[in-house]
């Protein structure tokens, strides 16, 4: 089996649930959140993995200033998950030429992947996510920008005030000067 007939299997396995596919990549809109869900084919092309994340539209304005894309990709979600995160904590990888791998795939996403991005419509789960996936420790910017602007949304911005000005400090670059604007934006004082 090929990337082509996975696309196809996941077509006819996402299209009827009301999403919309650019490339490898399928989109849901649900009120203020995105679903997104990516097939990611390896460098060398004889492997696979799905990624999936919920974009949260709000988050997304008050992170980067501006309105999100027309269709998002996952990356830029505000909540991101691998498959074999979601199945087991591992990460996972198909064979592209097993002639099961279409069925595998969409089971993996029938099974774990369509239960996470339907459960990351909520931002308290979002910010549950983002907590026991410990970005905080991780220290990567952008999920615990995301996770301030979500405890700001949910009514603790103490606590995203807190996470931001802590950022500042510690991040470099760019990075630095992002967590200063969403601070500005969520009426945080300097």
């Amino acid at each position: 089996m090929n990337e082509k007939s996975i696309i196809s299997e996941l077509d006819d396995l996402l299209k009827p649930l009301g999403f919309t596919r650019r490339k490898t990549s399928w989109n849901r809109r649900s009120g203020y959140v995105v679903e997104a869900i990516d097939v990611q084919v390896s460098k060398t092309r004889d492997t696979a993995t799905v990624n999936a994340g919920v974009l949260d539209m709000d988050a997304h304005v008050k992170l980067w200033g501006s309105e999100p894309p027309a269709f998002v990709e996952e990356p830029a979600c505000t909540v991101r998950a691998r498959v074999g995160e979601l199945i087991d904590g591992k990460d996972l990888w198909w064979q592209l030429n097993d002639d099961q791998v279409g069925a595998k795939v969409s089971k993996a996403i029938t099974d774990h992947v369509l239960p996470f991005v339907k459960r990351m419509r909520s931002r308290q789960d979002m910010v549950r996510w983002l907590t026991d996936t410990h970005v905080m420790k991780k220290r990567h910017p952008p999920p615990i920008i995301n996770l301030a602007i979500l405890q700001y949304f949910l009514g603790k911005s103490s606590e995203a005030c807190a996470l931001l000005a802590e950022l500042e400090k510690e991040a470099i670059g760019a990075w630095r000067s992002r967590a200063a604007e969403v601070a500005e934006r969520l009426g945080c004082a300097g």
